[in-house]
């Protein structure tokens, strides 16, 4: 630090910098008094950290866990009558058994997508809908808000609380200098670096970018705008049950993914790059595409990770450990260690890390901010960003997150069709569901809601991606499950939908705004972002031709006289209804049903309401003008986002309704049913005479 060159124009202000970094360091180094001492060095107080004092095992199978089933009847007690207030019935009417199993989905995009999520709970509670969720499961940047509201920072559950708490802490950047100073003064350097801390002194002794982009994204996100409100707990997954043990709000799910990736697989890759470098590969192909053939002929997996307040695990594993124990270091299925919970800023890294997507676009975008920095600082940084692109780029552009492996050990207890090598694994590492080469998976959180039985998903989506790849895959995963009753030729979009040209105009119209920056590297993302989506589609037909039964399964297929050139209309929200008896050919659509076909479909009810422009409620505003690598938004801005979403879900209402009405019927009746005939049965056999054979 004393060897920095600092800019001298500006050594009033870097000398500020110098001084906040020397601090900082300090706080980092091992010595005694220092902040790592205090965090690392120190008995953690089981005050703060209860599961200090207890033992953690592995749980196998594929139901949910004992907290949440109670939780489940907790929460079925408290519907009741909120339930019967919105489909206009008296309480009496309403058997716990019969309420539907409703799920809010938000997709992944960023603070777009973490406003979007907000606004429409607030819809939901004031529509009433809210109060007869049951679960709230969130990808990426929706996770931040569902993290928020359910961690008490905001002050309060409350969607209103929560929507003015992200307003008010989003118009600062993370990058600000404010965020180095809450990291160097106490309270806030303990609250925030504790994660990172502790991630540092275990076995390993890493933490990655990703830990950093959560610890700095956790000082605008989970930091409260009132210091003397600060608690340690705030951060902590498993506190979060304290909202949810009784019934009181829906069970939020947060979703990952981890990568898979065979270790010869890997290193036929690092081959590749290594002749790319020296000049002797070929030169008919890329290094990319071969990578890309490799990762298809290998036993590559995509597993989606769920975490909640009580369990962290994966169903197609069948593993689960306490959330409390995510972290610590298993062999054979026990903790051999009492470490505290990494805690939610580390969490919120791994769970919305999107600009892992495309770290080089992102680390051009920062640039100008980075380039006042002393040319130490920012050299060492791009050597980061490069080093961590060297190192399986073509895969992950950014390494993902690494954190000690609960299966260790475990070699032939996991569900069949586990990774061979899983138990093998010192670590496990994560990605962003959307992150590049994911183009067999989803944006939205469906498949955590499968093995929940959900009878109804509202599925907010925010991002720009490819929606007919993402309600396909929706489908092909549903089929691959044995779950029949999900929507069939429901009439999802099947031509690609394009807001990149959109969204790309909006930041070439921001750069122009600004002459001391250059929308080359913007236009070349924005080429990149298209190329990919033309990647999605074309793995999506290859994965319809290889399917020799596309038609039973039904997956849309193109029209080959459509407009490659039109966007796929889309209503503020489109309703589908599944049925185990359909073949894709009748009509799933609500608008289509009356309500005795409404009553014979015994699927799952779609609710899919995208963001739209609402020039009713908000005019003139676009939605998609707010990007994706957003790292701060003004309070007209968000506020402008907060609305359009609110205005959305409520617009959905009568559909909703008019769906949980019919899905309620459904069960009320089935369920009468099965009471009856049980009831005959016992009636016929205690009639019986006793020496009947």
């Amino acid at each position: 630090m004393t060897t920095w060159s600092w800019p001298q124009p500006l050594t009033v202000d870097f000398g500020w910098l110098q001084e906040r970094l020397n601090a900082l360091f300090l706080e980092l180094r091992l010595g005694p008094g220092s902040l790592y001492s205090e965090v690392v060095d120190q008995t953690p107080d089981p005050n703060i950290y209860p599961e200090v004092q207890w033992d953690a095992r592995v749980r196998f199978g594929e139901g949910l866990c004992l907290s949440e089933r109670a939780f489940l009847a907790e929460r079925r007690r408290t519907m009741r009558a909120p339930f019967a207030h919105l489909v206009g019935v008296d309480i009496d009417e309403v058997d716990e058994r019969d309420i539907p199993v409703v799920a809010i989905a938000g997709s992944g995009g960023g603070y777009r997508a973490m406003l979007m999520t907000a606004g429409s709970l607030i819809g939901a509670e004031s529509t009433g809908i809210l109060p007869c969720v049951t679960y709230t499961a969130g990808v990426s940047g929706s996770c931040w808000a569902l993290g928020v509201m359910h961690s008490g920072v905001a002050g309060s559950v409350s969607p209103d609380c929560v929507a003015q708490h992200l307003k008010d802490r989003i118009q600062v950047s993370y990058l600000d200098m404010g965020t180095l100073d809450a990291l160097v003064t106490p309270p806030t350097n303990k609250y925030l670096l504790a994660g990172v801390l502790r991630k540092a002194a275990g076995p390993a002794g890493t933490v990655s970018l990703v830990d950093i982009y959560g610890t700095l994204l956790g000082s605008r996100l989970f930091v409260p705008s009132s210091y003397d409100t600060l608690n340690l707990q705030h951060l902590s997954l498993h506190m979060m049950r304290r909202n949810i043990d009784k019934g009181q709000h829906p069970m939020p799910i947060f979703t990952a993914i981890q990568h898979t990736f065979p270790p010869v697989a890997i290193q036929a890759i690092r081959e590749l790059r290594a002749q790319e470098n020296s000049g002797i590969g070929p030169h008919d192909t890329t290094v990319l595409e071969q990578a890309k053939d490799i990762s298809k002929e290998s036993s590559s997996k995509y597993l989606w990770y769920e975490f909640t307040p009580y369990e962290v695990g994966c169903d197609e594993i069948g593993a689960w450990i306490p959330s409390w124990a995510f972290g610590r270091q298993f062999m054979n299925g026990k903790s051999i260690d009492r470490r505290p919970e990494l805690g939610f800023p580390i969490l919120a890294g791994i769970l919305g890390s999107a600009f892992c997507a495309s770290l080089k676009h992102y680390f051009q975008e920062i640039r100008p901010t980075l380039e006042v920095l002393p040319s130490q600082l920012y050299n060492w940084l791009q050597e980061i960003i490069t080093e961590n692109e060297e190192d399986l780029g073509l895969i992950h552009p950014v390494m993902p997150d690494q954190v000690p492996n609960f299966l260790r050990g475990l070699d032939g207890q996991m569900r069949i069709g586990s990774p061979p090598d899983l138990s093998d694994r010192e670590y496990m590492t994560f990605m962003v569901g959307g992150q590049i080469f994911c183009v067999t998976e989803l944006n939205i959180p469906y498949y955590p809601l499968f093995r929940r039985n959900v009878d109804c998903i509202i599925a907010l989506d925010a991002s720009a991606d490819s929606q007919d790849l993402w309600f396909t895959r929706a489908e092909e995963l549903a089929v691959k499950r044995g779950l029949r009753t999900w929507p069939k030729g429901a009439g999802w979009p099947v031509k690609v939908m394009k807001p990149t040209a959109r969204a790309l105009s909006s930041e070439i119209s921001r750069w122009q705004e600004d002459d001391s920056q250059s929308p080359d590297d913007d236009l070349e993302a924005g080429r990149a972002s298209r190329k990919l989506a033309e990647t999605q589609e074309t793995a999506l037909v290859e994965q319809a031709d290889r399917r020799t039964d596309a038609e039973s399964h039904g997956i849309p297929q193109a029209e080959e006289d459509a407009d490659d050139t039109s966007i796929s209309s889309l209503q503020s929200c489109e309703v589908w209804i599944g049925s185990s008896e359909s073949n894709g050919s009748d009509s799933s659509r609500l608008d289509d049903l009356d309500e005795n076909a409404l009553l014979e479909r015994d699927g799952v009810g779609i609710v899919y309401i995208p963001l739209v422009a609402n020039d009713d409620e908000v005019p003139g505003f676009d939605p998609f003008s707010v990007s994706t690598w957003r790292r701060e938004l003004t309070a007209e801005e968000s506020q402008a986002l907060l609305d359009v979403s609110e205005a959305n879900f409520k617009k959905s209402e009568a559909k909703i309704v008019r769906l949980l009405r019919a899905i309620w019927l459904r069960k009320k009746r089935d369920r009468q049913k099965r009471e009856w005939k049980n009831s005959f049965m016992l009636r016929f056999h205690r009639n019986l005479p006793r020496d009947f054979s």
